[in-house]
């Protein structure tokens, strides 16, 4: 693809259009400054093993929220998930952006490893007795992704601004950490919040020298969506565990077969989206709001998808109204989260075209959120439930699989990868 072709917006025309289908234009604007990576980059296996502990780490979470639906247990849970999130996210884009294949990434990872087994050995803790050990295992885990940027900063000079900002961000981050150890415990939940805050808003003031760390354009939405996988494991896991409190009859777990009828909607939901093409264009705009904008939305979408699964094996396990009403609020709330996310995410990859962003598919998850915060108003037991979330979640992701634009959006991603690949 020519650098002229991108800053005028280059038409991608498919079969379709040959049956007089609007053309696609991939709307990269003026300021064309980037490249797409040359190498492939395929997940390593420590990634992947990286990845998987976060298996243990969402299981833990879950049954921290599943203990109490307490407005002050949400709390702790969020800023608890936040964390462990956060620790992914710095790994992934480190590999995504210098490569997973250096000895600094690998060192550090398998010292982030044992940080991470110290978080997931106390996300179901009480704060009170030991959240000086969660965040001492956070602190050291800035500080050892701190180093990883120090030394990348020595060893690569083009990347050196970029490094050592976002290395003075996440030590700023580790010094609340070790602040909040030994205070009180209201004094520690404000800490972590800050301090997390502080991780977030790191890559602002690096957003200017983004364009000596593009991340690369395969490599950083694969381990987004393994982790979406992940979650959506999580579902099925306390969907089955629910399940086995039940008696093995067609009644008796119809509300399980539903709910992983819902999980399989929900991967469609998301995996039938056009998942790569922000980092694209952030690649050959060199843009990083554009990067982080997409990659944050996916936090909301991965905490949303987990409070389902909790809210699903709750309301399978327990049979009375008090539960129902609980499983009720947290599943509604949840589902309407996980619509609005999967929006926000397509609205991410849609403004990048010509393709209009009020489309079928957009209109579909608006009302998909709109339809599940209502549920939340009504009285259904599990089974009435389960029935309605799977109904509008199916209906949902067959719209989506079927709408010309989602379609399009697709081919206009395969139609830069392969005009590249040309290319080069």
């Amino acid at each position: 693809m020519t650098q002229q072709g991108i800053q005028e917006g280059v038409d991608i025309r498919d079969n379709a259009q040959e049956e007089n289908q609007p053309e696609v234009s991939l709307n990269t604007g003026s300021e064309n400054q980037g490249q797409l990576t040359e190498e492939d980059q395929k997940v390593s296996w420590l990634e992947l093993f990286f990845d998987l502990i976060f298996v243990t780490s969402f299981d833990q979470l879950a049954k921290r929220l599943g203990d109490s639906f307490a407005p002050e247990n949400i709390i702790v849970f969020l800023l608890m998930f936040v964390a462990p999130w956060s620790v992914w996210s710095g790994n992934t884009q480190f590999a995504a952006r210098f490569g997973n294949d250096s000895k600094i990434y690998r060192w550090g990872t398998l010292l982030e490893l044992l940080t991470l087994g110290v978080l997931s050995l106390t996300l179901r803790s009480d704060v009170e007795h030991t959240g000086w050990l969660f965040a001492a295992a956070y602190a050291f885990n800035r500080f050892t992704l701190v180093g990883m940027y120090l030394l990348l900063a020595h060893k690569e000079p083009g990347a050196r601004q970029y490094a050592r900002v976002t290395a003075a961000g996440l030590a700023l981050s580790g010094v609340l950490w070790l602040l909040s150890m030994p205070t009180s415990h209201t004094l520690t939940l404000v800490l972590w919040g800050l301090a997390l805050l502080v991780t977030v808003l790191t890559p602002v003031p690096a957003q200017r020298y983004h364009h000596h760390a593009l991340p690369h354009h395969e490599h950083l939405p694969e381990r987004v969506g393994l982790l979406q996988i992940i979650a959506l494991g999580g579902i099925v896991t306390e969907v089955v565990v629910g399940g086995r409190q039940q008696e093995m009859t067609l009644l008796g777990q119809l509300p399980t077969f539903l709910a992983l009828v819902t999980c399989i909607a929900m991967f469609r939901l998301y995996f039938d989206q056009s998942r790569a093409l922000p980092v694209l264009v952030a690649n050959l705009q060199s843009r990083g709001g554009t990067l982080m904008s997409w990659l944050y939305a996916h936090l909301p979408l991965t905490i949303a998808i987990m409070m389902v699964g909790v809210g699903f094996g709750h309301g399978i396990a327990y049979e009375d109204e008090h539960h129902d009403q609980l499983n009720l609020t947290l599943v509604s709330w949840a589902m309407a989260a996980v619509f609005g996310s999967l929006a926000l995410i397509r609205y991410n990859s849609s403004r990048l075209t010509r393709v209009p962003s009020l489309d079928r598919s957009m209109l579909t998850l608006l009302a998909g959120a709109v339809a599940s915060a209502l549920l939340a108003l009504s009285h259904l037991g599990a089974l009435s439930l389960h029935l309605a979330t799977a109904a509008v979640t199916v209906v949902a992701a067959l719209i989506i699989a079927t709408d010309p634009a989602s379609q399009r959006l697709g081919k206009v991603e395969e139609a830069v990868l392969d005009e590249h690949g040309s290319e080069e």
